[in-house]
C-alpha cells in the first residue's frame, strides 16, 4: 500500500515537471511561431512512445532534421535531470512524457508512433 502511495506521488509530481517539458522550444517564442508545432503540423515530425521526437517524412529539410535533434537534446537533459531528482530511470520519465503529449498536446491529425513502431495520425 505504502509503495503505491509512493509511486502516485512521484508520478503526480513527474506530471507537473513534465508540463514543461512536452513544450520545448516554446517558451522563448511566440504561441504563433513554435517551429515543433509547426513541424508537427506539417506532417514532418511525430512523437515517438520513448519521449522523443523523430521524422515522420525521411526527407524533410535540413532545418527539421535539426529541429528534430535539438528537441531530443534537450528532452534527454531534462528527463536525465528529472530521473536523477527522483530516483526512477530516465527512460520512464520520456514515457510518461510521450503520453502526456500525445493526449494533451497533439492536435488532431498530428503523428505519434504506436508501440508497434507505426505512425499514427491523432
Amino acid at each position: 500500500m505504502r509503495k503505491a502511495k509512493t509511486m502516485r506521488n512521484i508520478l503526480r509530481n513527474l506530471m507537473v515537471a513534465l508540463f514543461l517539458v512536452g513544450s520545448f522550444g516554446a517558451a522563448s517564442l511566440p504561441a504563433h511561431a513554435d517551429p515543433l508545432d509547426d513541424a508537427r503540423a506539417a506532417g514532418q515530425v511525430g512523437e515517438r512512445a520513448d519521449g522523443y521526437v523523430a521524422l515522420v517524412d525521411a526527407n524533410a529539410p535540413a532545418d527539421i532534421k535539426q529541429l528534430v535533434n535539438d528537441v531530443n537534446a534537450k528532452r534527454r537533459a531534462a528527463y536525465q535531470k528529472i530521473a536523477a531528482e527522483k530516483s526512477v530511470p530516465a527512460e520512464q520519465i520520456g514515457a510518461i512524457t510521450a503520453e502526456k503529449i500525445i493526449r494533451e498536446i497533439l492536435k488532431p491529425g498530428m503523428y505519434y508512433m504506436d508501440a508497434s513502431g507505426s505512425w499514427k495520425q491523432k
